[in-house]
């Protein structure tokens, strides 16, 4: 990743959550994080348009290891004896697939499982329980993973399309606006004596530092966040969404994308192989094969 785990973790102190006392508010915080490893499945549907052979097989691995976090926290409503009760609003509309590839790896990607990152590395620093620390513990090393490919990914596009940044500026700057309201209507419905909880307002501005960071190493942003006005941020986001929705709006004009099978003869990962000598049999059919 552009981050270290330890510039991305957040020290709570050594407090920790009571499973019995913090039953119904640990079942809710893991019902978020279930509904985002269930999209997280769904990134399948990129292999449809995957831009190279090395991304369609990522997205291949990242279904299953979403899968295998899936498994993760149901062990953990086990463990809590508790059901999963439905995810809020904005984890759904941060979790909302995008039908832009650059869009998907900066807010899906490098942002968002940034974010669930995070709250991984929170969880298992606040939970009292080895066993599943080091379940976490596994899945967080395959996020960060997935984190890093969408870093990647952006720092390759933006070379290749520095117009981009623009567009994914306003586009982080709406999440961001949004995590910050999300933060203020948790902080109005939990205890703010619990050890943990009270914690909050620091973390979340743990999370604006650590965002803004990897914004800076992606090369999307080349100030720091707090140098931005209303008026600019205003701007931004507006310009962002409009464009968002006139490409929607404009999609039956596009031609439909090219799938991998279309062109996957030029793929780095064949190169190699591309490279070789072209002959034909005595039937006049192209073969290739090792000069």
């Amino acid at each position: 990743m552009l981050l270290t785990r330890e510039e991305m973790a957040y020290d709570f102190g050594g407090a920790t959550f009571d499973r019995v006392r913090d039953r119904e508010l640990l079942a809710w915080i893991a019902s978020q994080f279930l509904y985002g490893e269930v999209t997280g499945i769904q990134v399948g549907h990129w292999i449809y348009n995957a831009p190279d052979l090395e991304s369609a097989r990522f997205l291949a691995r990242q279904c299953i290891e979403e899968l295998q976090h899936v498994d993760v926290f149901l062990e953990l409503f086990k463990w809590l004896d508790a059901r999963p009760v439905k995810a809020h609003f904005v984890v759904r509309a941060l979790a909302k697939e995008s039908d832009d590839w650059a869009e998907h790896c900066a807010l899906e990607m490098a942002q968002g499982e940034g974010f669930v990152l995070m709250i991984f590395y929170a969880v298992i620093a606040c939970i009292d329980d080895e066993k599943l620390r080091k379940k976490l513990d596994a899945a967080c090393r395959q996020e960060e993973g997935h984190v890093e490919f969408g870093e990647s990914q952006i720092v390759k596009l933006l070379k290749q399309r520095p117009g981009l940044r623009k567009r994914l500026l306003g586009l982080h700057l709406l999440s961001l606006w949004a995590i910050k309201r999300f933060e203020r209507w948790i902080r109005k419905r939990v205890d703010m004596d619990h050890p943990v909880m009270s914690q909050v307002p620091g973390y979340m501005g743990k999370i604006l530092e650590v965002t803004e960071l990897r914004l800076k190493r992606m090369g999307i942003i080349d100030k720091p966040l707090s140098e931005f006005g209303r008026f600019e941020t205003f701007a931004a986001i507006t310009r962002s969404v409009a464009q968002k929705m006139l490409r929607k709006l404009a999609f039956w004009r596009r031609p439909s994308r090219r799938r991998l099978t279309k062109r996957y003869m030029v793929d780095e990962k064949l190169a190699g192989v591309m490279a070789l000598k072209e002959v034909k049999n005595a039937a006049g059919i192209p073969v290739v094969k090792a000069a």
